[in-house]
């Protein structure tokens, strides 16, 4: 018997729910879905990009990304494959993705499940480093959106802390840049979105330092017993440099972050590394010029006794989703 469509329609309004919960620059959560038919819409919300740091919409077209793949994951715990399509028309470039629900499959919640314990951790992480069949896994996850994931190597990795320090220090210095930081951490409560202090370490003597919020209030996370001698860095880069290749890394990211959170593991980003477009091209080059880096990440083992890190506010589904 096929499923009415109120049913569909409703399935794909409680995935947009979920996609909610996506990591995206700075926790803008810069998306808006409208639910129509038996489709939902995912469109970016200009009003939230970084108009200092990500000027291009770079990291913004990236965080809708991941808000899709957040939604396909609820679909598919459901039961139901997703019918995508990314970027539907040239004449609404603002529109990033149409979402369906598909023809039913076996359901798989293992991703979904993770979508509600991921975090974004910026401690130091322990001195045990991920597995390689966990990182052989995430790069299966990177690659099922044609996206590759290069894990920095050892003789690389001085390289790649110079290129961090690098853009940080270019950023610091960037006026406009400081007004994105202080614009989305001191946003109003009801706001429920930005950096909080409660997830932001002071400095701590490691390789690669994350970067610095604390512009107008202190660190309120205490970093913990890590050493980050476990810690690895990957870089996600995508053959092309369009916009349809930064929703793809968008999706490749929540597909790496939810995975990596089942196999008991913990990251955050490193998106200063191509914001600054200088940077950008030295860490393409340190790739070996193979692909176009979308984004960085550390991934590590979490030290047991720090326990979790505070939860992100997320907006409502009622501020975010119009229902039809």
């Amino acid at each position: 018997m096929m499923q009415p469509p109120r049913a569909e329609i409703d399935q794909v309004a409680e995935a947009s729910i979920a996609a909610l919960r996506a990591p995206s620059v700075f926790n803008t959560q810069p998306w808006r879905w409208r639910l129509a038919g038996e489709h939902g819409e995912l469109w970016v919300d200009r009003s939230r990009q970084l108009a200092g740091l990500d000027p291009d919409g770079r990291l913004l077209l990236l965080s809708c990304g991941a808000a899709l793949h957040h939604a396909t994951v609820a679909l598919l715990a459901a039961g139901y494959t997703s019918d995508v399509a990314r970027l539907p028309d040239p004449n609404r470039p603002d529109l990033v993705a149409r979402l369906g629900q598909g023809p039913a499959c076996e359901p798989d919640d293992r991703l979904y499940r993770a979508i509600y314990q991921r975090r974004t951790d910026r401690r130091p992480f322990g001195d045990e480093p991920p597995p390689a069949a966990g990182l052989d896994e995430l790069r299966a996850a990177a690659g099922r959106h044609t996206v590759h994931l290069h894990v920095v190597r050892p003789d690389q990795a001085t390289e790649f802390a110079a290129a961090v320090a690098h853009a940080g220090a270019v950023e610091h210095d960037d006026p406009h840049y400081r007004d994105d930081v202080l614009a989305w951490t001191t946003r109003e409560r009801q706001e429920r979105d930005g950096v909080s202090a409660r997830s932001v370490v002071p400095p701590t003597q490691r390789t690669i330092a994350p970067r610095d919020f604390a512009l107008a209030w202190p660190a309120g996370l205490e970093p913990g017993p890590g050493t980050d001698r476990g810690t690895v860095y990957v870089v996600l880069a995508t053959d092309g440099d369009e916009p349809q290749d930064w929703v793809a890394a968008g999706e490749a990211l929540s597909d790496v972050w939810l995975t990596l959170t089942a196999q008991g593991l913990a990251a955050s980003p490193i998106s200063e590394v191509v914001e600054v477009a200088a940077v950008r091209h030295a860490l393409r080059r340190l790739l070996g010029g193979v692909g176009n880096p979308a984004i960085a990440m550390r991934i590590g083992t979490p030290v047991g006794e720090t326990g979790p890190v505070p939860a992100s506010v997320r907006r409502s589904g009622t501020d975010v989703v119009g229902l039809p």
